[in-house]
């Protein structure tokens, strides 16, 4: 006996739980794009926070549950529809970020029986009063995102947790505009009470911490744009004084935010945590929503338009800077609420009040009748149109063209046209 190893020169075996947990963090990293701690160090490979949500993702396992994750985000459109958004309900960039999310759940699904969830921590009530945006546009557009969980059918993987709800005020209530409104305020005044940070924290927080920095100058950067459009900043005369309600604004914000972290860290500390924001993935893995042609980290659905190219790719844009080269197409259904921006180009002439091209996750184009005339006339394409099809197919790169409801060219007829 006086032989044996130590038993530290054995490397651990590794569990078959910890060999699943590891598993679903690769699905989850898929999904992730961090920066790299330091300039000039080049991409960094790995993910520095993944020991720490090896342990939720564990735990999790432990209690033979979904995997849970946590996303801040979806918290109203911009209040400026001068430049950037063109409405304020969710359009085309929400319903491919949810797509997204969604589509990262089934993935864990593949190799979890149990599947992955995502908790849609919808912040729009801690800021829309700072921001002057007003609580019933924060309403429509957390029920319009709803609205698209329930129609694609992503209930099972998708939850949308508001203030209230996290708060617990909503059990076993149905959360109307009345109930929404009458506890807004509240909400507000509950979470800072008891999980507010001070205007000095916070300061702390960004000489300490890259992460914080990162989300302070980002909020100061949709703040030039959007207090422009906000009663918040009609006093500010001068640019000097523009400047120092943005900072001070971003202050407040930082302030809500931090205070909504630690809310959601009390309530939910074992989620893997998400974030819309570019960071380190030192505490948190920050997911782009949509993928862009360039592959740069994009700008949130919310704070931007959705612009679709001729080759199928998206970009995130602001409305202003596509008006000239991009057409705005609404929604085929009986609101005709602004979708998307889309490059403009002779292929697309042919399209008539009777036909729809559908952009969908992750970059499938469908062609199809209207959805009114679908139910009421049978619908042929002429040759003409058939040989547009076939030149759009060739140039739309992303993801495959589809054609469906037609009586005379579903894929097949197409294809062999081609």
């Amino acid at each position: 006996s006086g032989f044996a190893t130590p038993l530290e020169e054995f490397p651990p075996q590794v569990t078959e739980l910890e060999k699943l947990a590891s598993d679903i963090l690769d699905v989850i990293q898929r999904y992730g794009k961090h920066l790299a701690p330091k300039e000039g160090e080049g991409k960094q490979e790995e993910w520095i926070g993944r020991p720490m949500f090896m342990e939720r993702v564990l735990t999790q396992l432990r209690r033979g549950e979904a995997i849970k994750m946590i996303l801040p985000a979806f918290p109203w459109k911009s209040i400026n529809k001068v430049d950037k958004v063109t409405g304020i309900l969710p359009d085309l960039g929400e319903e491919l970020a949810l797509a997204r999310l969604n589509q990262m759940c089934e993935d864990i699904r593949a190799v979890y029986s149990f599947g992955g969830e995502v908790h849609l921590a919808t912040d729009g009530l801690v800021f829309d009063d700072v921001v002057g945006i007003p609580d019933n546009d924060t309403f429509s557009y957390s029920e319009g995102l709803m609205e698209i969980v329930r129609a694609r059918g992503y209930s099972q993987n998708i939850h949308l947790m508001r203030v209230m709800d996290i708060l617990g005020y909503t059990e076993g209530k149905v959360l109307d505009w009345d109930l929404y409104s009458s506890l807004a305020q509240k909400c507000r005044e509950e979470l800072l009470a008891s999980y507010g940070r001070t205007e000095e924290e916070v300061r702390t927080m960004m000489r300490e911490d890259s992460d914080t920095l990162l989300t302070y100058c980002g909020f100061i950067r949709f703040l030039e744009s959007d207090l422009r459009h906000s009663e918040v900043a009609k006093t500010a005369t001068s640019g000097h004084k523009f400047r120092k309600c943005v900072k001070n604004v971003a202050i407040n914000m930082m302030i809500r935010a931090e205070s909504f972290t630690k809310l959601l860290q009390a309530k939910c500390p074992d989620y893997v945590r998400l974030s819309i924001h570019p960071s380190t993935g030192a505490v948190k893995l920050s997911v782009p929503l949509i993928i862009t042609g360039n592959g740069e980290f994009p700008r949130t659905p919310w704070h931007s338009s959705l612009a679709v190219a001729l080759d199928g790719s998206y970009s995130t844009v602001h409305s202003k800077n596509v008006r000239e080269t991009h057409t705005l197409v609404h929604r085929d259904d009986a609101e005709a609420t602004p979708h998307y921006y889309r490059e403009k180009s002779s292929l697309w002439d042919w399209e008539d009040s009777d036909v729809v091209f559908e952009p969908q996750y992750p970059n499938r184009l469908v062609v199809r009748p209207r959805r009114s005339l679908a139910e009421a006339v049978a619908k042929n394409l002429s040759s003409q149109q058939i040989e547009k099809l076939k030149e759009l197919m060739t140039v739309h790169t992303a993801g495959p063209v589809i054609v469906e409801g037609f009586t005379n060219a579903d894929l097949a007829t197409v294809d062999a046209a081609a």
